[in-house]
């Protein structure tokens, strides 16, 4: 088992991998890993398939919940959104248990090297959608390709000021994602969306 110092995957494999198969680091970013609560290869893929599973709960019976409040049936969204609550915790503790988790600078790292990977994945998907027919898919795409950029750009600076005791307000897009800091803005850079669309998080 190899766990990448670069993006914190876990590579269930007998032998060292050439690279990393989700960031491509070099092989020397590949470290032997050594869990000693888990015992066996099987527990460890069931807890990584778990982890998969539950936060795909979570968001599915989060977007369930906007549904049901659209149609009308607020106490089944809130049901919805009180089971993906509880997915979130199951979440948690699978990934807890894998051991990935690391110290605040390597998880900062760790984050950046993944925004970076899905910022190039999605041009490929939206010249998919878009060679398809799929022209709303690949718009939506494009949102997601430009909010991850913000999200690296976020990550490389709080790398840099990791000890800054200051916090600072984020205001989310709920139409595209875009990350704003200290303020919403009065139109969305992204999607154009109004400033209503935005909200604050804590």
């Amino acid at each position: 088992m190899w766990l990448c110092s670069n993006c914190r995957h876990l590579e269930i494999a007998e032998h060292k991998p050439e690279h990393c198969p989700v960031c491509g680091a070099a092989p020397d970013k590949l470290v032997e890993y050594k869990n000693d609560k888990i015992k066996g290869t099987k527990t460890l893929k069931n807890l990584q398939e778990g982890f998969a599973a539950e936060s795909k709960a979570n968001i599915r019976d989060q977007a369930f919940a906007i549904k049901a409040d659209q149609e009308g049936f607020p106490a089944i969204a809130g049901l919805f959104r009180a089971i993906a609550e509880s997915e979130a915790v199951h979440a948690f503790h699978e990934l807890r248990l894998l051991g990935v988790i690391a110290d605040t600078q390597e998880n900062l790292q760790a984050a950046f090297e993944r925004e970076n990977l899905a910022t190039e994945a999605y041009p490929s998907f939206i010249k998919d959608a878009a060679d398809e027919g799929n022209n709303a898919v690949a718009t939506i795409f494009g949102y997601h390709r430009d909010v991850e950029r913000g999200h690296a750009k976020l990550y490389e600076k709080a790398l840099d000021r990791l000890m800054d005791p200051q916090g600072v307000d984020y205001y989310v897009c709920s139409v595209c994602g875009y990350v704003s800091v200290g303020l919403a803005p009065d139109k969305c850079p992204i999607c154009n969306a109004p400033k209503d669309k935005f909200r604050r998080v804590d």
